[in-house]
């Protein structure tokens, strides 16, 4: 394993951790270090696209996380962050959208299983609560 490899691994944890702490123009600058070696890096593209989304880009994210999914249409952490990114932006629809193609993908898994069950829940709460106000 070279030293270039141990610096993306290195910066790939330093952007989780800031996309975590609210730092998303910081996550963003390690997230573009990694794109500059390597532009189609698509775990770093879906982490700069869920960045965007929390920073309130969501159209630049969004855009960002289907070029991400375009790379490799079947990774789960594609997949994974593709959806958070839409939960985190409102777009409840799009999220079920990109869990139901994982759900294809990978049909035993129970974190994209357990994931749409949230957010189904979540959307039949809003449903019931907008009956009754």
């Amino acid at each position: 394993m070279g030293s270039s490899s141990i610096d993306e691994n290195v910066l790939m944890r330093q952007s989780d951790i800031l996309i975590a702490d609210g730092n998303y123009e910081d996550a963003i600058s390690c997230l573009d270090v990694i794109l500059e070696e390597k532009p189609d890096d698509e775990e770093a593209l879906s982490m700069k696209g869920l960045a965007l989304c929390l920073k309130g880009e969501t159209n630049r994210g969004i855009d960002i996380l289907e070029e991400a999914l375009s790379i490799d249409p079947f990774s789960k952490k594609v997949l994974i962050i593709f959806a958070d990114a839409c939960l985190h932006s409102s777009m409840l629809e799009k999220s079920l959208e990109i869990l139901d193609r994982a759900i294809s993908y990978y049909p035993d898994d129970d974190g994209f299983i357990m994931l749409k069950a949230t957010i189904l829940g979540a959307l039949k709460k809003n449903q019931i609560n907008s009956y009754f106000n």
